[in-house]
Protein backbone atom coordinates (compact mmCIF):
# COMPACT_ATOMS: atom_id res chain seq x y z
CA UNK A 1 0.00 0.00 0.00
CA UNK A 2 1.46 3.37 -1.02
CA UNK A 3 1.66 6.29 1.40
CA UNK A 4 -0.93 8.15 -0.67
CA UNK A 5 -3.34 5.18 -0.48
CA UNK A 6 -2.88 5.06 3.27
CA UNK A 7 -3.62 8.78 3.53
CA UNK A 8 -6.77 8.36 1.43
CA UNK A 9 -8.00 5.53 3.67
CA UNK A 10 -7.25 7.59 6.79
CA UNK A 11 -9.06 10.59 5.29
CA UNK A 12 -12.17 8.52 4.49
CA UNK A 13 -12.12 6.97 7.99
CA UNK A 14 -11.73 10.42 9.56
CA UNK A 15 -14.66 11.79 7.54
CA UNK A 16 -16.81 8.82 8.63
CA UNK A 17 -15.79 9.34 12.26
CA UNK A 18 -16.55 13.07 12.11
CA UNK A 19 -19.91 12.42 10.48
CA UNK A 20 -20.78 9.95 13.23
CA UNK A 21 -19.57 12.33 15.95
CA UNK A 22 -21.60 15.23 14.57
CA UNK A 23 -24.77 13.14 14.74
CA UNK A 24 -24.24 12.34 18.45
CA UNK A 25 -25.14 15.60 20.18
CA UNK A 26 -25.41 15.67 23.99
CA UNK A 27 -28.26 18.23 23.87
CA UNK A 28 -30.40 16.19 21.49
CA UNK A 29 -33.08 13.99 23.01
CA UNK A 30 -34.03 12.23 19.81
CA UNK A 31 -31.80 10.73 17.23
CA UNK A 32 -31.96 12.23 13.79
CA UNK A 33 -33.02 9.80 11.12
CA UNK A 34 -30.11 8.24 9.33
CA UNK A 35 -29.55 9.63 5.86
CA UNK A 36 -27.26 8.33 3.25
CA UNK A 37 -25.51 10.71 0.91
CA UNK A 38 -22.99 9.90 -1.70
CA UNK A 39 -21.66 13.45 -2.01
CA UNK A 40 -18.75 12.97 0.45
CA UNK A 41 -17.84 9.63 -1.09
CA UNK A 42 -17.96 10.99 -4.60
CA UNK A 43 -15.90 14.05 -3.62
CA UNK A 44 -13.27 11.86 -1.98
CA UNK A 45 -13.13 9.49 -4.94
CA UNK A 46 -12.82 12.37 -7.37
CA UNK A 47 -9.82 13.85 -5.58
CA UNK A 48 -6.70 13.38 -7.58
CA UNK A 49 -3.79 11.56 -6.02
CA UNK A 50 -1.81 14.83 -6.07
CA UNK A 51 -4.43 16.59 -3.96
CA UNK A 52 -4.37 13.88 -1.30
CA UNK A 53 -0.60 13.47 -1.00
CA UNK A 54 1.52 15.83 1.04
CA UNK A 55 4.46 17.94 -0.02
CA UNK A 56 7.99 16.52 -0.14
CA UNK A 57 8.54 17.23 3.56
CA UNK A 58 5.36 15.46 4.67
CA UNK A 59 6.05 12.49 2.41
CA UNK A 60 9.68 12.26 3.59
CA UNK A 61 8.52 12.35 7.21
CA UNK A 62 6.13 9.47 6.53
CA UNK A 63 9.02 7.33 5.26
CA UNK A 64 10.30 7.09 8.84
CA UNK A 65 14.05 6.85 8.20
CA UNK A 66 14.83 10.28 6.72
CA UNK A 67 14.53 12.38 9.87
CA UNK A 68 18.12 13.57 10.17
CA UNK A 69 18.03 15.11 6.69
CA UNK A 70 14.75 16.84 7.55
CA UNK A 71 16.22 18.09 10.85
CA UNK A 72 19.20 19.39 8.87
CA UNK A 73 16.89 21.36 6.56
CA UNK A 74 15.41 22.99 9.66
CA UNK A 75 18.83 23.71 11.17
CA UNK A 76 19.99 25.27 7.89
CA UNK A 77 16.90 27.49 7.78
CA UNK A 78 15.71 26.21 4.40
CA UNK A 79 12.94 23.79 5.39
CA UNK A 80 10.06 26.16 4.56
CA UNK A 81 11.27 26.38 0.95
CA UNK A 82 9.99 22.84 0.36
CA UNK A 83 6.39 23.64 1.23
CA UNK A 84 6.33 25.69 -1.99
CA UNK A 85 5.13 24.69 -5.45
CA UNK A 86 8.35 23.08 -6.60
CA UNK A 87 8.95 20.98 -8.51
CA UNK A 88 11.71 19.45 -6.41
CA UNK A 89 13.71 16.28 -6.70
CA UNK A 90 15.30 15.38 -3.38
CA UNK A 91 18.02 12.77 -3.08
CA UNK A 92 17.67 12.07 0.64
CA UNK A 93 20.19 9.96 2.57
CA UNK A 94 18.77 7.58 5.16
CA UNK A 95 19.37 8.22 8.85
CA UNK A 96 21.92 5.36 8.79
CA UNK A 97 23.76 7.06 5.91
CA UNK A 98 23.75 10.37 7.77
CA UNK A 99 25.07 8.71 10.95
CA UNK A 100 27.86 7.04 8.93
CA UNK A 101 28.78 10.44 7.49
CA UNK A 102 28.95 11.94 11.00
CA UNK A 103 31.15 9.04 12.20
CA UNK A 104 33.50 9.41 9.23
CA UNK A 105 33.69 13.18 9.71
CA UNK A 106 34.33 12.71 13.44
CA UNK A 107 31.61 15.23 14.23
CA UNK A 108 28.39 15.20 16.19
CA UNK A 109 25.07 16.09 14.63
CA UNK A 110 25.04 19.30 16.69
CA UNK A 111 28.47 20.32 15.35
CA UNK A 112 27.41 19.77 11.74
CA UNK A 113 24.09 21.54 12.26
CA UNK A 114 25.83 24.55 13.86
CA UNK A 115 27.62 25.43 10.61
CA UNK A 116 24.60 26.75 8.69
CA UNK A 117 26.51 27.87 5.58
CA UNK A 118 28.34 24.56 5.13
CA UNK A 119 25.16 22.63 5.99
CA UNK A 120 23.21 24.56 3.34
CA UNK A 121 25.88 23.76 0.74
CA UNK A 122 25.69 20.04 1.55
CA UNK A 123 21.88 19.96 1.58
CA UNK A 124 21.56 21.96 -1.65
CA UNK A 125 23.80 19.35 -3.33
CA UNK A 126 20.97 16.84 -2.69
CA UNK A 127 18.31 18.98 -4.40
CA UNK A 128 17.40 19.47 -8.04
CA UNK A 129 14.80 22.12 -8.84
CA UNK A 130 13.06 19.94 -11.40
CA UNK A 131 10.88 16.83 -11.32
CA UNK A 132 13.20 13.91 -12.13
CA UNK A 133 11.54 10.51 -11.80
CA UNK A 134 13.47 7.23 -11.92
CA UNK A 135 12.88 6.73 -15.63
CA UNK A 136 14.43 10.12 -16.41
CA UNK A 137 17.34 9.53 -14.01
CA UNK A 138 18.08 6.09 -15.48
CA UNK A 139 18.20 7.63 -18.94
CA UNK A 140 20.91 10.09 -17.87
CA UNK A 141 23.88 7.73 -17.42
CA UNK A 142 27.07 9.71 -17.96
CA UNK A 143 25.18 13.00 -17.72
CA UNK A 144 24.66 15.19 -14.69
CA UNK A 145 22.08 17.30 -12.88
CA UNK A 146 22.67 20.87 -11.86
CA UNK A 147 21.83 20.89 -8.16
CA UNK A 148 20.39 23.76 -6.13
CA UNK A 149 23.96 24.49 -5.06
CA UNK A 150 24.85 25.13 -8.72
CA UNK A 151 27.17 22.12 -8.84
CA UNK A 152 26.98 19.15 -11.18
CA UNK A 153 25.81 15.82 -9.77
CA UNK A 154 26.79 12.97 -12.08
CA UNK A 155 24.48 10.05 -12.82
CA UNK A 156 25.86 6.55 -13.35
CA UNK A 157 23.72 3.57 -14.37
CA UNK A 158 25.02 0.00 -14.32
CA UNK A 159 22.17 -2.44 -14.90
CA UNK A 160 19.73 -1.98 -12.03
CA UNK A 161 22.18 0.08 -9.97
CA UNK A 162 21.70 3.83 -10.29
CA UNK A 163 24.11 6.22 -8.62
CA UNK A 164 24.09 9.96 -8.20
CA UNK A 165 27.58 11.10 -7.32
CA UNK A 166 28.92 8.54 -4.83
CA UNK A 167 25.46 7.48 -3.60
CA UNK A 168 23.37 4.54 -4.73
CA UNK A 169 19.63 5.10 -5.01
CA UNK A 170 17.91 2.59 -2.71
CA UNK A 171 14.26 3.64 -3.18
CA UNK A 172 12.86 5.43 -6.22
CA UNK A 173 9.94 7.66 -7.09
CA UNK A 174 8.43 8.48 -3.71
CA UNK A 175 5.95 10.97 -5.08
CA UNK A 176 4.75 14.13 -3.37
CA UNK A 177 2.44 16.96 -4.42
CA UNK A 178 5.40 19.21 -5.27
CA UNK A 179 8.11 16.78 -6.29
CA UNK A 180 9.70 13.38 -5.95
CA UNK A 181 12.10 11.78 -3.48
CA UNK A 182 14.79 9.21 -4.19
CA UNK A 183 16.35 7.67 -1.08
CA UNK A 184 20.14 7.24 -1.20
CA UNK A 185 22.69 5.35 0.88
CA UNK A 186 25.34 8.07 1.30
CA UNK A 187 25.47 11.76 2.16
CA UNK A 188 26.61 13.65 -0.94
CA UNK A 189 29.45 16.10 -0.40
CA UNK A 190 29.80 18.87 -2.99
CA UNK A 191 33.17 18.96 -4.75
CA UNK A 192 33.87 22.47 -3.47
CA UNK A 193 33.28 21.53 0.21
Amino acid sequence: MTPSSRRLIILVALLAFLAAACGDSATSTTAAPATTTTEATTTTEEMTEEETMGDVLEVATAEGDLGIFLDALGAAGIMDDFHGEGPFTLFIPTDDAFNSYLDEAGMSQEEVFAGAEMLQAILNYHIVNMMEDAEMVMGMSGESFTTASGEALEVTVDGDIVMVGSATIERYDIEASNGVIHVIDTVLIPPTA
